[in-house]
């Protein structure tokens, strides 16, 4: 700061002059920044050359931004200025430089992640950046952009005499920002500072209010046209359904006009082999908030469908076919608890959630990142805890497979081995030399994308040695296009590949169907209800419809597109998307080419408004479906706000392992009612707290309801399967209510896993030591009873 400080030293009056060197400062320092953001993308191999046409269009973008704040601040110059000499240009220069400070953030994470920031900045920002890293760029940029201001003002000593024998400043500072006005500006040549700013205030001032009659405005009447069925040799019994979410896996990655196709050959190899669809979009840019759209073809809320405040009634696969006799089961290598999507298994009554609380000791973690972090177990070890606990059922599955490995920082295990791949790939490779240095430059997301596809060869191997493979759906798919590598337009982001592999197929096909992850529940609901009657409630509440159509553009088709936080800002009707205000037409590909029609941009932008309007109206009021459709009701109700008033007395803060630590004191001390209710309280805000589970169990087992005890402990154990508290807790309720004979079935599940522990040993044998004894009792009493003399007599 001491830099700034010499800019103006001696407490005197200033002048315009000194004003409009330092507002010309401002601008050659954002002319500097845009300058050194093209060098980047160019040694990157994102770009052709460094200066372009585009190059100068940033710089009048920014002279443009430069000229609007300059032209606010004049008026705030003067006042403070008046009022106390020398404040006006020390609070001006201050803003200015916090200004900047602040366009190189934004660019820094454009450069990053090729997407420039809107709304819900503050989320998506430190949800891919860690605090530290964010300090280093303020702390980097803060001395950079100082030093620079500073010196351009020194340099800016002899513009104000050319400038004053032309027109006033202000006008030249209006007409610099009027001329902007009509450019057309991208990403890379924007003032993102400005265009966060615009972006809040289009936030703030659309006031998305849903106004409609109807009470349920996504509620429709069940019907069912399948097409899907027909291409598929289906058998009698019902088919297992494998669903497979690659995090990060565009459509770049697969299919014959897959750019980078080279790095998942066996992908490649199933899409082949397969239905597959290349006009496919996820209907988010987020991989937490894709389940909810693949699996129950769900809105959005806020910040994602599992981050709803409160459960709404909902129908998604999970519920409908855990209805109609499924076995369901997820399986994920990271933290279910974070964005609460364990919540979101609980309340469909997932029978097995396998997350990284479910892998034990003989299984290696993913290495931690610079903030000491691991995101969880990486794919193969996540597909091997599948098969270690695989047990052969007569029902039908749906297992749902969620993978983290080709998510960054990109630590897979033996990632020197994978990145000697991606130097041999690129050896081979007749790829455009800028495309090979972006692919060198991502090194470890292209070996981690390689890492991927092997796990997942190695999962469907295994899968195909198993009897039920035959009669198995296995449907692919990325939650989301990688963020850090750049896309030619704006839908790029949101451009997955989408197939179903299967024995069943009749031949491999290609779909050109502009379809989304919501149309894949509704048509495999329909397959199944046409083929094999499934029961489904006659009301449904979904965002998409089928899989399968003649045409690749349904004029009727409305595909919303959820970014990150707060972020429902692109939408498609027909072949039209509209994106952060602008109008683009779908050509072949789904390449998105801009249109200039301000009467189809508006009648566009009035649906994708309607549209924002009915997801929080839905989302907030519990509006989706009436309860009576719904197929699960809340299972923990929600504390009264009497009750919460006490809860709110005995915890208030974020770590619920307080708040389980004081239940499990008052459940000691004997106040059980309180430590149930503040149980409850828990698992609706955590469900994954397993340890609370536990504790609940055994509060119901110390308060002799049994049945609730063994119910809600049989659970625990089928959801963490090698997590041996659980385990004793189940065991003394098995104890206390007399149900040893349980214990031996429960002892394949410990012996499947791998559990030795002592504790769990000693409660083994005692329960066999007092089987034995009832064995010997009864065993006694039938020979008393064979001994005993037969007596004869009246009445006999």
């Amino acid at each position: 700061m001491e830099v700034l400080g010499q800019i103006s030293q001696k407490a005197k009056r200033h002048t315009l002059k000194e004003y409009i060197r330092l507002a010309i400062s401002f601008f050659l320092t954002l002319a500097l920044l845009s300058l050194y953001q093209y060098i980047r993308l160019y040694a990157e191999g994102v770009l052709d050359a460094v200066f372009s046409r585009s190059l100068l269009l940033s710089f009048l973008h920014h002279a443009g931004y430069a000229s609007l704040v300059a032209l606010l601040l004049a008026f705030v110059f003067n006042y403070l200025e008046n009022r106390s000499m020398g404040r006006g240009l020390r609070v001006v220069r201050f803003i200015f430089w916090l200004l900047l400070v602040m366009e190189g953030i934004l660019m820094e994470y454009y450069l990053q992640y090729y997407e420039i920031l809107g709304t819900g900045f503050w989320n998506r920002y430190f949800a891919l950046t860690t605090f530290g890293r964010f300090i280093l760029l303020f702390v980097g940029y803060a001395i950079a952009c100082a030093i620079w201001l500073h010196v351009f003002y020194r340099l800016t000593s002899s513009v104000y005499r050319m400038i004053s024998r032309m027109y006033p400043f202000t006008l030249i500072l209006l007409s610099l920002f009027l001329a902007t006005l009509t450019t057309n500006k991208k990403p890379v040549n924007e003032n993102k500072t400005q265009h966060l700013v615009l972006a809040a205030a289009d936030e703030v001032f659309t006031f998305n209010t849903y106004e409609g009659n109807v009470e349920f405005p996504l509620m429709r009447p069940f019907s069912s046209n399948d097409q899907l069925g027909g291409y598929l040799n289906l058998e009698d019994q019902k088919p297992n359904l494998v669903f497979i979410v690659v995090d990060g896996l565009g459509s770049e990655f697969v299919g014959d006009d897959g750019m980078y196709q080279d790095f998942t050959p066996f992908l490649n190899s199933l899409a082949h082999s397969s239905l597959y669809w290349p006009n496919n979009l996820s209907n988010t840019g987020e991989n937490y908030a894709a389940l909810p759209t693949i699996l129950g073809s769900l809105p959005f809320g806020e910040y994602g469908f599992t981050n709803l405040e409160a459960p709404i009634n909902r129908q998604t696969l999970f519920g409908i076919l855990k209805k109609n006799g499924y076995q369901t089961a997820f399986y994920y290598g990271g933290n279910s608890a974070l964005n609460q999507l364990d919540r979101f298994l609980f309340e469909e009554r997932v029978d097995l959630v396998v997350d990284q609380k479910s892998f034990g000791d003989d299984y290696k973690r993913q290495k931690k990142d610079r903030a000491g972090i691991s995101l969880g177990y990486p794919d193969k070890e996540l597909y091997r805890n599948w098969a270690s606990g695989n047990i052969p059922t007569a029902q039908p599955k749906l297992e749902v497979f969620l993978t983290l490995s080709s998510q960054s920082p990109f630590l897979i295990p033996d990632a020197q081995v994978y990145k000697a791949k991606v130097d041999g790939i690129l050896k081979k490779s007749t790829l455009p030399s800028h495309i090979r240095k972006r692919i060198k430059r991502n090194k470890e997301l292209f070996a981690s994308i390689l890492y991927s596809d092997d796990a997942l060869k190695s999962l469907i191997r295994k899968y195909s040695t198993l009897p039920e493979y035959q009669n198995t759906l296995f449907v692919i798919t990325g939650s989301h296009s990688a963020t850090e590598l750049p896309g030619a337009d704006p839908l790029e982001r949101y451009e997955v590949p989408l197939f179903i592999y299967s024995p069943m197929v009749k031949k491999p096909l290609r779909i050109k169907k502009l379809v989304s992850h919501a149309d894949i529940t509704p048509s495999l609901v329909q397959l199944l209800y046409e083929n094999y009657n499934i029961q489904i409630p006659e009301r449904v509440a979904w965002m998409g419809d089928d899989l399968v159509g003649k045409r690749v553009f349904d004029p009727d088709k409305r595909i919303p597109l959820y970014r990150y936080g707060k972020g429902i800002k692109d939408y498609i009707s027909g072949r039209h998307f509209i994106s952060d205000n602008k109008l683009f037409k779908l050509e072949a590909g789904l390449a998105a080419v801009e249109l200039r029609n301000a009467s189809l941009k508006d009648s566009i932008k009035v649906k994708l408004n309607e549209f924002r309007a009915i997801n929080q109206y839905v989302t907030t009021k519990d509006k989706l479906l009436p309860e009576r459709y719904s197929l699960f009701t809340n299972v923990l109700k929600a504390p009264t706000k009497e009750e919460q008033v006490w809860i709110n007395s005995v915890f208030n803060g974020p770590d619920y392992d307080d708040a389980y630590d004081t239940a499990r004191r008052l459940a000691l001390d004997g106040d059980k009612e309180r430590a149930l209710l503040l149980c409850r309280f828990i698992l609706n805000k955590v469900p994954g707290h397993v340890d609370t589970e536990i504790l609940m169990g055994r509060i119901y087992g110390w308060e002799g309801k049994y049945e609730m005890a063994s119910e809600l402990l049989e659970r625990t154990v089928q959801k963490y399967p090698i997590y041996v508290d659980a385990y004793l807790a189940l065991l003394d309720i098995y104890h206390w209510s007399g149900q040893n004979n349980k214990v031996l079935l429960l002892e394949r599940k410990l012996k499947f896993h791998g559990i030795n522990s002592n504790e769990v040993k000693v409660k083994l044998k005692r329960a066999k030591d007092l089987l034995k004894q009832d064995e010997d009792k009864a065993s006694l009493a039938q020979e008393t009873k064979e001994s005993a003399p037969v007596m004869i007599g009246k009445g006999i």
